[in-house]
C-alpha cells in the first residue's frame, strides 16, 4: 500500500459539495496578499476556494511569516471551528491570507456545522481533512525538533518541487527559510552545496531537482519510504 505523505498543499476535497456549500452565497474576488483572518479574530467564518490559493500561516518569533498550509480550488479553510469553543491560539496566532489572486465564497461556521449534522458524507470529508491537517502539523513539529538543517531543507525541496511548484506556488528563498525555520544564510549555504554536488539547480523562485536519489539520501525516512 502506498503511504500518504503529509503535504503542505491540498485542494479538491470539498469540490463534490460545491453547491451545498455555496448555494445562495456570492463569489468574491481578492488580490494576492489580502488578510482573511487576522490576529485577534476568531474563525467564525470559512472560505471556499473557487480559484487561486490561500494560506494558513503564523508569525514566528523573529516577526516573519511561517506558512503551514496552502489551500487551492475545491479546498476549504478554516476548517470547522465549533462556535462554542474559543481557543486563544486560534484567535491570536493562526492567520489566513490570499497567496495569489483568488475567487472565494465566505461561509459561516454555523452553516458548516449544519452541513456536518445533516450530511454524513460531508462530515467524513471534514474529519479526513482534519486528519490531514493534523498530520502536516505533526510532521512539521517533528521535522523542526529533530532534523538537521540539511534534512529540513531537502525535505522541503522535495515537497516544493513535487507539490507546491506544480500547483502554482512560487516562493522566495527567504519565504522558504521562514517556512523551514532556519536562517536565510543557512538556507543559502545548503542550496550552494546541493548545487555544487549536482543535486539541484535554482532560478528565480524556482528549484529543479537534477538527482532525486541524491536528494533523498539527505531526506528523512518518511520521504525515502514513500
Amino acid at each position: 500500500m502506498q503511504l500518504t505523505l503529509p503535504q503542505y498543499y491540498y485542494d479538491g476535497s470539498f469540490k463534490p459539495f460545491d453547491d451545498l456549500l455555496t448555494n445562495g452565497l456570492p463569489r468574491e474576488k481578492y488580490q494576492a496578499d489580502i488578510p482573511l483572518v487576522s490576529a485577534g479574530e476568531f474563525m467564525d467564518q470559512t472560505y471556499y476556494v473557487h480559484q487561486g490559493i490561500i494560506k494558513l500561516y503564523i508569525i514566528s518569533n523573529n516577526g516573519k511569516e511561517k506558512t503551514e498550509w496552502f489551500i487551492g480550488p475545491g479546498g476549504l479553510f478554516p476548517l470547522y471551528s465549533p462556535l462554542e469553543r474559543r481557543y486563544k491560539g486560534e484567535r491570536d496566532e493562526l492567520l489566513v491570507k490570499t497567496q495569489t489572486p483568488t475567487t472565494l465564497t465566505t461561509i459561516s461556521q454555523s452553516r458548516i456545522q449544519q452541513l456536518i449534522q445533516d450530511n454524513p458524507d460531508f462530515a467524513k470529508v471534514m474529519l479526513r481533512q482534519y486528519a490531514d491537517f493534523t498530520a502536516i502539523l505533526l510532521y512539521d513539529i517533528i521535522n523542526l525538533a529533530s532534523a538537521s538543517s540539511m534534512t529540513k531543507v531537502c525535505n522541503y525541496i522535495y515537497q516544493y518541487v513535487k507539490v507546491l511548484q506544480p500547483n502554482g506556488i512560487v516562493l522566495s528563498q527567504e519565504e522558504i527559510a521562514n517556512n523551514i525555520g532556519i536562517p536565510l544564510l543557512t538556507l543559502s549555504r545548503i542550496l550552494k552545496k546541493l548545487r555544487a554536488q549536482g543535486i539541484i539547480n535554482t532560478g528565480w523562485k524556482k528549484i529543479q531537482v537534477l538527482n532525486w536519489q541524491a536528494l533523498l539520501d539527505y531526506c528523512s525516512s518518511e520521504l525515502i519510504d514513500n
